[in-house]
């Protein structure tokens, strides 16, 4: 009996854990393969490699993402191969199992819960011809009927299952994998899966510390812990901390951390690892305390924020905070508040969120009482509730795409404090006051280049009576030239024309004692090397004293950009004010 799993990402650079582990677990008794594809493959090459693979069971593995395409393929599938068993697994066919198969003949089976086991069993029912009753965790026809099995419990011994990565890395050079220390998660937010599950299960520390040092040793790019709240036990977590910092490497590992779980003592840890090893990605979704208690999350802001701010001027780890629009007791101007709140912690990056009622999460139970209108469709987004409207979601969707484009690019970061600063610091006005200015523009649903990004930007600071438009183009400029030696400039931050310039430039670079006192890891490089990879620029307000201190002084001052030493972390280059 041949077994093919198929997993339809929603990116390329992604892969399914989820199948793997299914390989690992069965793949040693039944013929077994994988194949991976992107929501943005075509249907019919999707359809076509699996046909011509022969398989006799397909197993797919769904998600919001992806459950349209997989229901499509299946149906062909089942029209080409009638004989050719289908089988489902996944949150979004687990929590209605029966519906799905009623609305969807095509499938055959559908495994609801933890799959190892669960599918493992199937397989040999099918291999056998015994009978599917028997199968915890099932949900299969009997004739016309639809039968649900009971639950199964849950794997208590997750040392039990195989490493997921057993047959290596080969395929997935350019892909980011996926691993887990722990299944489960001790809150109850109500918005989350993971609340629908009681418990926390941990596999052992020493297989853990042995597979990371895997991930380590083949120089794989990036590893995303889907652990729910990796920190949730605070002393495993140092102690994998430890690990993987002894281990060195350039892979770089992202945690899903619970920010008010951070203390004194694992800030000391963090503060020691290199830069680029480690991501955290840190839930905040409200600062709203109403909201907070209504979606029975815990959280001490306070406590949270501390952490983030002395993360963040470590300047090793990259933070990204995340915020969910669309939650109970949460109007407008409250989001206006948390979306404050956050951008004041000045995180790398800041994921705008919008609410989704899953399949089984306790707030898609309550939405009548909530008054939640969504989406029927996957993702199952929200479109209004009794405190926010959908004209308001509409707004904030258009701020997230700014707030994706301007602030999560890392390419604005002088320019947008500035003109914060013009909007009385208040984050979100400028951002709303932007994004109608945008909107007005027609400039929504385009995309554009990062020189046009600035041309606008620039566009709509001149617009601003507050604004000193010199001073504006000058920060602008220095985010510009902070990023990559630049090969053209955006229209209107050309710099000044200084006569001689070039050639004092020139006899900087030649100078072995600057190179030494500024650059001194480009000591050995001749003078026309080290200028492809440092710049000086000239601005008429000191930009180094006014990125430092929020003061620009008028001052025509030339300053040194090193691409060379830039911070692997921020994408930007080291500067240094210099005189020609």
């Amino acid at each position: 009996m041949k077994v093919l799993l198929v997993a339809i990402n929603s990116k390329f650079i992604h892969s399914n854990l989820a199948l793997r582990y299914l390989k690992a677990y069965c793949g040693k008794e039944h013929s077994m393969d994988l194949l991976e594809f992107s929501i943005n493959d075509h249907i019919e090459r999707i359809i076509r490699e699996i046909y011509l693979a022969r398989p006799d069971v397909v197993a797919f593995s769904c998600y919001i993402w992806n459950i349209r395409e997989v229901l499509m393929v299946a149906d062909t599938l089942k029209r080409v191969m009638d004989r050719c068993v289908i089988v489902l697994g996944g949150p979004e066919v687990a929590f209605d199992a029966e519906d799905v198969m009623r609305d969807n003949p095509a499938v055959d089976y559908i495994v609801a819960g933890e799959g190892e086991e669960t599918f493992h069993e199937l397989l040999h029912i099918l291999e056998d011809k015994g009978n599917p009753a028997q199968v915890k965790g099932l949900v299969y026809r009997h004739g016309r009927d639809i039968v649900v099995n009971p639950a199964r419990p849950l794997i208590q011994d997750l040392d039990m299952i195989p490493f997921p990565y057993q047959d290596g890395f080969a395929g997935l050079e350019n892909k980011v994998l996926y691993y887990e220390t722990s299944r489960g998660c001790p809150f109850n937010c109500q918005y989350c899966l993971s609340s629908t599950i009681p418990g926390v299960r941990y596999f052992s520390l020493e297989r853990v510390e042995r597979e990371l040092a895997l991930f380590v040793k083949a120089g794989i790019p990036q590893v995303k812990l889907v652990d729910r709240t990796f920190n949730c036990n605070p002393v495993r977590a140092k102690h994998i901390f430890k690990t993987l910092i002894s281990l060195g490497g350039q892979t770089n590992f992202h945690f899903e951390m619970a920010g008010d779980l951070i203390d004194d003592e694992m800030l000391d840890i963090l503060r020691q690892a290199p830069p680029g090893l480690f991501q955290f990605e840190i839930g905040v979704q409200s600062t709203n305390p109403d909201t907070i208690h209504e979606i029975q999350r815990k959280m001490d802001f306070d406590a949270l924020a501390r952490a983030v701010a002395r993360l963040r001027d470590s300047g090793n780890i990259h933070l990204h905070l995340d915020l969910i629009a669309g939650l109970p007791e949460e109007d407008y101007a409250s989001f206006k508040r948390s979306f404050n709140d956050v951008y004041f912690l000045r995180p790398n990056r800041i994921q705008l969120g919008f609410l989704k009622l899953l399949k089984g999460s306790g707030l898609r139970l309550k939405a009548e009482q909530y008054g939640y209108e969504y989406t029927q469709y996957p993702p199952y987004k929200v479109l209004k509730n009794n405190h926010i409207t959908y004209d308001e979601i509409a707004k904030l969707e258009m701020i997230e795409d700014l707030v994706e484009k301007y602030y999560n690019s890392g390419r604005f970061k002088y320019t947008l404090e500035y003109l914060i600063s013009c909007h009385d610091d208040n984050p979100f006005e400028f951002f709303e006051r932007f994004m109608a200015f945008w909107k007005e523009k027609g400039y929504e649903g385009l995309s554009y280049s990062q020189i046009r990004l600035y041309e606008i930007l620039l566009e709509y600071g001149l617009t601003l009576d507050n604004v000193d438009h010199r001073l504006l183009r000058n920060i602008m400029r220095f985010d510009w030239v902070s990023q990559e030696k630049p090969s053209r400039y955006p229209e209107g931050l050309e710099p000044p024309q200084i006569p001689g310039l070039s050639k004092a430039v020139d006899s900087f670079f030649k100078s072995e004692e600057n190179v030494l006192k500024f650059m001194p890891h480009l000591k050995g490089y001749t003078p026309r090397q080290i200028s492809r990879m440092a710049h000086i620029e000239v601005f008429e307000y000191d930009v180094v004293e006014g990125v430092k201190s929020g003061v620009y002084p008028p001052s025509i001052t030339y300053v040194l950009f090193d691409y060379n030493a830039g911070n692997r972390i921020f994408r930007r280059s080291n500067f240094h004010k210099v005189r020609l």
